[in-house]
């Protein structure tokens, strides 16, 4: 005689069954997108390398003009770069670049906004660009010091929304920056010389996240 289950004990499976699905089924999200996100960081620093050199070659970085807030020696720059990358979307500079960038306020790591000049977080003094991939892209010029690398003058470096317009747009999570001196004129993940002290969430800025790219390309996880 088979013996069938009792409506209580359907229940009690049904709510252990529902209690695993609930506990394990956002981790496993959680990675998929930690993964995703990795694997766009990862094409960006090699496609961004790979147009660094390119652009290099006529007009090799220590003849470029780095000047912190300087919307046309920032043209300048980005103009050398955008042959040797694939445009979805060119938005050009100042405050038409913004329509390459997503509307909500880019957060810092602790969750405050990264606000530098414009209520979107990066500011009106910068270009930019959407690529083929989806990956929103700008071009601006800041102190070294701010990015986590070595240089005695100002330098040019990317803002990366690694997944463009959607969320969490914040430093650390899917937007990193990788930076161009004038002395190596190669790319570099921010952070790469500072042992990225801001890429935590206990850190009290409007910059924190804002060296994490070394960090998460070295260790290849996003661990904080």
């Amino acid at each position: 005689m088979i013996k069938a289950f009792t409506l209580a004990e359907v229940l009690i499976t049904l709510g252990i069954i529902g209690v695993v699905s609930a506990m394990t089924i956002p981790v496993l999200v959680n990675n998929v997108g930690e993964k995703e996100i990795l694997s766009r960081l990862n094409k960006a620093y090699s496609l961004l390398s790979q147009a660094t050199i390119m652009a290099s070659i006529d007009n090799p970085p220590d003849l470029w003009n780095m000047q912190t807030a300087d919307l046309k020696a920032t043209e300048q720059i980005y103009n050398y770069y955008k042959p040797y990358l694939k445009l979805a979307q060119d938005c050009g500079c100042g405050t038409k670049a913004l329509g390459c960038w997503s509307e909500d306020a880019t957060k810092a790591l602790n969750g405050s906004v990264y606000t530098y000049g414009h209520e979107n977080g990066i500011g009106d003094t910068y270009c930019a660009v959407r690529l083929v991939d989806g990956t929103n892209l700008s071009f601006d010029t800041w102190g070294a010091s701010n990015l986590g690398v070595n240089s005695s003058n100002d330098v040019f470096f990317f803002y990366v929304d690694v997944n463009g317009d959607k969320k969490p747009n914040t430093l650390g999570r899917d937007v990193f920056q990788f930076v161009v001196t004038k002395e190596k004129g190669s790319l570099i993940p921010a952070g790469s010389d500072n042992d990225f002290v801001k890429c935590t969430v206990d850190d009290k800025s409007k910059e924190a996240g804002i060296d994490c790219a070394a960090k998460v390309l070295s260790e290849g996880k996003i661990s904080y």
